[in-house]
């Protein structure tokens, strides 16, 4: 049952979330599931996230807020433009193979959460044996852990510290701030489920060759060019792209601009 698989919902939200989170059992309606919520909030203070099995082929994943969770929304609402539209594409991306709706009557494209009525449902189609625990963890690599991502994202979990988007003297992105959008594992995340795994210069796959062991993949940050008089707003959908360490490392070794995804895809043409 899927409420006995709380240890491998929460072994897959570290994974690509990179924040710990706790699941319980849930009872609601006629199916029972899991209910998770990030540690350091209690289960009414911040955003709940359910899953359940749904009919004979569907899980049914959502997002809520509880009735004491002002303050955590008051947080997410101080998030800055570049967190939301990691937090917008991380929901695009779930609905580019599932049904998403966002409550109260908002869009995929410029949602906000504006109160405690805030909510996000998610219906898988067509799940082969939604009880076990493959399809429990495509749900919940697929869906579960872009929606957490999206409100980590909002709320600030962060590995790194973060540093406001700010340009050298000749309009370039300084490279501490370049950094920080590689390592986030959100964009991570993000990218790696629109670009796959890959890599986008060599096109080396490291989990066709490894197996479990190749999730090595890293994610590369494109900085713009000919921005120098007003820099592009970041979109973190096409200006991430995966790369293996082997192109990343090569990519970076050109200074203080790395090289072009095509300049060095060139090199190992010639």
């Amino acid at each position: 049952m899927i409420r006995n698989k709380s240890d491998l919902l929460r072994e897959e939200a570290w994974r690509g979330v990179g924040a710990e989170v706790v699941a319980t059992p849930h009872e609601g309606g006629l199916r029972s599931g899991l209910r998770l919520h990030f540690e350091g909030f209690r289960p009414e203070e911040g955003p709940q996230f359910y899953i359940k099995p749904s009919g004979l082929s569907r899980h049914l994943v959502s997002i809520e807020f509880g009735k004491f969770a002002k303050p955590c929304i008051v947080q997410m609402q101080g998030a800055s433009l570049e967190r939301l539209e990691v937090a917008r594409a991380l929901i695009r991306q779930i609905a580019t193979a599932n049904e998403v709706s966002v409550a109260p009557q908002q869009n995929l494209d410029d949602w906000s959460i504006t109160s405690s009525d805030f909510s996000i449902t998610v219906s898988a189609r067509e799940i082969v044996d939604p009880q076990s625990d493959r399809a429990l963890s495509q749900t919940a690599q697929s869906i579960i852990v872009p929606l957490m991502a999206a409100m980590a994202e909002l709320i600030g979990y962060d590995h790194v510290e973060e540093e406001a988007a700010e340009f050298d003297e000749e309009g370039r992105l300084l490279e501490s701030v370049v950094k920080r959008r590689e390592r986030s594992p959100r964009n991570r995340l993000l990218c790696l489920s629109i670009h796959g795994k890959r890599c986008a210069v060599c096109q080396f796959s490291p989990p066709d060759l490894y197996g479990a062991a190749g999730d090595i993949i890293e994610v590369h940050h494109i900085e713009p060019v000919g921005q120098l008089e007003a820099p592009r707003r970041y979109n973190p959908a096409t200006d991430l792209i995966p790369l293996c360490p082997n192109c990343h490392r090569a990519l970076h070794t050109h200074r203080p601009v790395p090289l072009l995804p095509d300049d060095l895809r060139t090199m190992l043409q010639t």
